[in-house]
């Protein structure tokens, strides 16, 4: 199960494990980096929609599945994780998924497990079965139970059943750790409070910027531009990192967690000063989960020791300046009080590691032996064998200084210590002066190994200690592991808590980067309503296009003096329609991951889901024309859609003939009036301008804007100041100049297509039919009439009559 490195998107491994059965789905993943379970509550998941499951695999992206239910839904599996038709129980690395929008050359890893009485059974005994740190090391089956029941509903099946083959997953991975190890915490996460976004929107809306290729050949590569989650990417560790890629991938609709952050961004935004004091202290955080379980598997160096301690000396000092802030009362339900209140406790774990590392290690004594050292005075019997040993290495550097020294070596370089299968050896860096020295050819250093670019020789006095001395130095490392195994499981019990306290510090960063942020580019702190139907932004920006061009701010108003919920923009030239739907949808977005928004003033309704149809990466391995893809998007949107959703649908119909396309649109739109007052904010965009014609202007819930192509002057003014769509400004286009500009664009194309016909037919003149076949399979020519009525005005009364008399004139010359 190696990890796939992706620091956008997944930046830590995850084991997700799935289980759904007449309708309800529950799953459960493992996240590798920080050992800790999180049990997905069951819900209520359709078939063959699949909301939540797609919804989990694009939010977590595992590297290993296991895969529980009926065969109906492993069929379904196949094409929503991308399986292939024949699938063992056995791993299969090579396979790769869509995940719907996903990597899809993402490694995939499956296991299913036949979902029978038996098997259910065997996954709830797994659950109880299981030690959890805070539970008595000789607790009865019983007891484990109730503790058990304090974290995880036993009453939801599906639950248990996915969280016990996960447990019973992690007892083959073959790892040195058990599985009481692997795991120390199991957290409970609630779907109803996740905010349901596919992978498309996120790449549509250059969320994290994924691209991939369109042949497929070239899904690894990563082209990373300027993105949102770049933007963001202000953070002062790689824990902030993970925290920020966390919160940019899990939006939730949680209005009291949204208001947490909220007001730790703002509190942070009016205390600069305390912020750039976090700063000092976040950035020196390091990956503490990936340190302890080198702990636990005996790995850890005294580099490693080294390195926990610092993280736990920075994480407290970040805790005690926190506790500084206290007594102001606007830290009242922030981040930074959780931090502060923590060190108020005398009971808590980090002072008590802190000081139980430095009393039983010495580490920088551990730097000069190269190992883990422990501290003088800890075990007066470890210390008389200590002091023998340590007589022995200067015997052992004297007897070698003339010889090193003839080598021109420098002696700050070498080392001797002991190793268990080898004795006393020197040790030193292999570099080019090592090489130079000729050590590797002296007859009085014997190289006994070489690992991690250091090399470890003998001399004759080192042979003759071992003989002699070797037992004594035995037992005193006997001694010293036994310390260091003490340590360990003490610092194991206490990881739990520590681990949760690492974990604020790295959501205080993330925030902290989405302060900085707000600050750099006057966002403002959107007011996020639960129960109104109301999305009302004055001055909203687009947070990547504004670092690229001039851009204009819009404005958008729905639900607050009007019942607007279906929203068309129709305009026959590029002026911003796209930018403009992404400008809302990421504003939208920002709001339900606890950002500030770039608005003058937001109200964002609390969202269920946010479902677009704007785009869609082609690729040859996809099966799908692009045309079938909108389809398939727009099926999703209508199907999944809920009064609580917001939607964005993006010149659909575009990629097929245009009656079709504008029939589709139509009737699309339509089906979404329906809904009446349960219809979801929706913003529709087409170059269609004739589309007002077809639809029921009338309807309370239904907003056209139509923007037609202005004279060849406004053409340019618009030009030279912006691109982008006001979409609240009237269309001062004149309806005859309009007209005109399409009879001219008119005759140019089908001047064009009859010098293309002339070319070809050897310099022949095409056929009238020919001409009028053209003229029909023109687009831009759907309205000959009215093109015709500009081109051929009617006479005016004036000049009928003059005609007329000069008529009558030259009827009676000829009578």
């Amino acid at each position: 199960m190696a990890s796939q490195e992706d620091s956008a998107v997944n930046p830590v491994g995850k084991i997700l494990s799935v289980c759904w059965n007449a309708g309800a789905l529950a799953a459960s993943y493992y996240d590798i980096d920080q050992l800790e379970l999180y049990a997905v509550q069951q819900a209520i998941e359709p078939r063959p929609q699949y909301v939540l499951l797609r919804d989990l695999v694009q939010r977590y992206r595992p590297l290993y599945y296991v895969v529980t239910g009926p065969a109906c839904f492993l069929e379904d599996c196949r094409e929503v994780l991308g399986i292939p038709a024949a699938v063992a129980n056995q791993p299969a690395p090579s396979d790769s998924v869509d995940q719907s929008g996903g990597n899809a050359s993402q490694p995939l890893n499956v296991k299913i497990v036949e979902y029978t009485a038996q098997s259910q059974a065997q996954a709830r005994g797994r659950l109880v079965a299981h030690k959890l740190a805070g539970m008595p090391p000789e607790s009865s089956e019983r007891e484990c139970r109730t503790f058990l029941e304090s974290i995880v509903p036993f009453e939801q099946e599906l639950l248990v059943t996915s969280v016990g083959n996960l447990l019973l997953l992690l007892d083959t991975v073959g790892d040195t750790l058990s599985p009481a190890q692997l795991v120390t915490r199991i957290n409970l996460v609630t779907p109803s409070t996740q905010l349901v976004i596919d992978g498309l929107t996120y790449e549509a809306l250059q969320i994290f910027d994924a691209s991939r290729h369109p042949s497929g050949f070239k899904c690894g590569t990563d082209t990373r531009g300027l993105s949102v989650y770049s933007l963001f990417n202000k953070c002062s560790s790689k824990n902030g990192e993970e925290w920020l890629s966390r919160l940019m991938t899990q939006p939730i609709r949680d209005r009291a967690e949204l208001q947490h952050r909220h007001d730790t961004v703002q509190w942070l935004l009016a205390n600069v000063r305390y912020a750039n004091q976090f700063d000092q202290c976040l950035k020196h955080l390091t990956n503490v989960g990936l340190l302890y379980r080198k702990l636990l598997q005996g790995m850890a160096r005294n580099v490693d020791w080294k390195m926990l301690k610092k993280n736990l000396y920075y994480l407290y000092s970040l805790c005690k300046l926190c506790a500084l802030t206290l007594e102001d009362a606007q830290v009242a339900g922030t981040v930074v009080q959780e931090l502060g209140q923590y060190t108020r406790n005398p009971t808590n774990a980090l002072k008590h590691v802190l000081y139980t590392i430095d009393k039983c290690l010495d580490l920088e004594k551990g730097d000069e032996e190269n190992k883990v050292t422990m501290r003088a005075g800890l075990d007066p019997a470890v210390d008389r064998l200590r002091e023998q040993y340590d007589g022995m290495r200067k015997v052992v550097l004297e007897s070698s200084r003339l010889g090193l020294e003839t080598l021109q070596l420098d002696m700050a370089n070498i080392c001797v210590t002991y190793l268990p299968s080898f004795g006393f050896v020197i040790s030193t860096q292999v570099d080019e002066q090592l090489q130079r020295s000729g050590i590797f050819q002296h007859e009085s250093f014997d190289l006994v190994f070489q690992a991690d670019n250091t090399a470890y020789f003998q001399i004759s006095l080192c042979k003759e200690l071992n003989d002699e001395f070797g037992q004594m130095v035995a037992s005193m490392i006997e001694h010293e592991l036994a310390v260091q195994t003490r340590l360990t499981t003490f610092v194991g019990t206490k990881f739990p808590e520590v681990m949760g306290v690492f974990k604020l510090a790295g959501k205080l960063d993330a925030l902290l980067s989405f302060a900085t942020v707000a600050k750099m580019h006057r966002y403002v702190r959107p007011l996020v309503c639960d129960g109104a139907k109301v999305l009302q932004i004055q001055g909203g920006r687009h947070v990547v296009l504004e670092h690229r061009r001039t851009y204009r701010a819009n404005d958008t108003c729905v639900g607050e003096t009007n019942h607007h919920l279906v929203n068309v923009i129709a305009a026959d030239t590029s002026v911003g329609k796209t930018t403009y739907l992404k400008e809302v949808a990421i504003i939208c977005y920002l709001a339900h991951v606890g950002s500030y928004v770039p608005a003058a003033y937001a109200k964002i309704p609390l969202l269920v889901s946010i479902y677009t149809r704007l785009d869609h990466p082609e690729s040859i391995f996809s099966g799908r024309s692009s045309f079938m893809s909108e389809l398939y998007q727009m099926a999703s949107l209508l199907q999944n859609a809920t009064a609580s959703s917001l939607v964005l649908i993006d010149e659909f119909g575009k990629g097929t003939n245009y009656l079709e396309g504008k029939s589709l649109l139509i009737a699309s739109i339509e089906h979404l009036l329906k809904r009446g007052d349960s219809a979801p904010i929706t913003f529709v965009t087409t170059k269609f301008t004739g589309i007002e014609r077809f639809l029921p202007t009338v309807h309370r819930n239904l907003l056209v804007r139509v923007h037609r192509t202005p004279t060849d002057r406004q053409s340019r003014s618009s030009t030279r100041t912006s691109d982008t769509l006001d979409v609240t400004s009237d269309d001062p286009a004149d309806p005859t100049e309009r007209l005109k500009a399409t009879y001219q664009l008119a005759f140019r194309a089908v001047a064009f297509a009859v010098m293309k016909y002339h070319q070809a037919a050897g310099g022949q003149a095409p056929a009238t039919e020919s001409v009028r076949a053209l003229m029909e399979s023109t687009p831009i020519t759907r309205v000959p009439e009215q093109c015709l009525e500009i081109s051929h005005p009617p006479p005016s009364r004036a000049v009928q009559q003059h005609n007329k008399h000069a008529n009558d004139d030259v009827t009676g010359d000829g009578t």
